[in-house]
């Protein structure tokens, strides 16, 4: 029984860790590729300025974070609007219910 469990497994490329590795390589990507562009907006300013790497790859993940921290907040707030639209017409539904008006 064992010795048919290790031939069974073999290796996935499309395993979780493989898509979380490619995942997280995107969002570096995407992080240096927003760092960078800020960078040079002030390099443009200031043409002196000289910036290590990692003041880019830190600029541009925090730039991403407060992207995701900034779409959060704003899907928390809708999610809290349909969720009170979705109490007061069930208030109102009960109330003509009680009151007879429907």
């Amino acid at each position: 029984m064992m010795n048919s469990l290790l031939i069974q497994e073999t290796t996935n490329p499309n395993s979780l860790s493989d898509i979380l590795h490619k995942i997280l390589t995107f969002i570096y990507f995407l992080a240096h590729q927003a760092g960078l562009g800020i960078i040079k907006l002030i390099q443009a300013i200031v043409p002196s300025a000289t910036f290590p790497e990692s003041v880019i790859d830190a600029l541009g993940l925090l730039i991403i974070l407060t992207l995701f921290m900034f779409l959060v907040s704003v899907a928390k707030k809708i999610a809290w609007v349909i969720v009170c639209v979705g109490w007061i017409l069930l208030l109102i539904r009960i109330l003509i219910i009680i009151f007879k008006l429907g």
